[in-house]
């Protein structure tokens, strides 16, 4: 079986660590960037199943790093994970824009993270409880 390839573009050192610590130990190849303009360059230099963004970073936005790989064709599953709460204005334009689902920090689980990653790259057939979380 492939190794899912997920990328995390988050500010937050410590949950980038945090993510890294959890899934390489699962066989997940997970890569970390504390910045939105170096993690588009892993973007376009290597292929991800997965992406996870946070949605507020200096430079280039969540936002701004989803747009941009709608504009190079890159059909990659985008899993926005923010403490950015406005109401969920947000999160539906962002669902609508493209982007798989949408969570809320601090997240219940990693383990409901990993479920949504493997449905996102396909690997994961059954549909779990995570319709509240996800918007979908």
């Amino acid at each position: 079986m492939k190794k899912l390839k997920i990328l995390s573009i988050d500010d937050e050192v410590n949950f980038t660590e945090l993510l890294k610590q959890y899934f390489e130990p699962r066989g997940y190849d997970i890569d970390i960037s504390s910045n939105s303009t170096k993690g588009l360059e892993l973007l376009h230099k290597n292929g991800y199943d997965v992406v996870l963004l946070d949605l507020r970073m200096e430079g280039l936005s969540g936002e701004d790093v989803m747009m941009e790989l709608k504009r190079a064709g890159r059909k990659i599953k985008i899993i926005f994970i923010t403490a950015y709460s406005d109401s969920g204005r947000t999160r539906r334009r962002l669902l609508e824009e493209g982007a798989y689902a949408f969570l809320e920090k601090p997240l219940a689980s990693l383990k409901v993270l990993e479920d949504l990653i493997n449905k996102a790259a396909g690997s994961n057939t059954q549909r779990g409880n995570d319709d509240k979380d996800t918007g979908r």
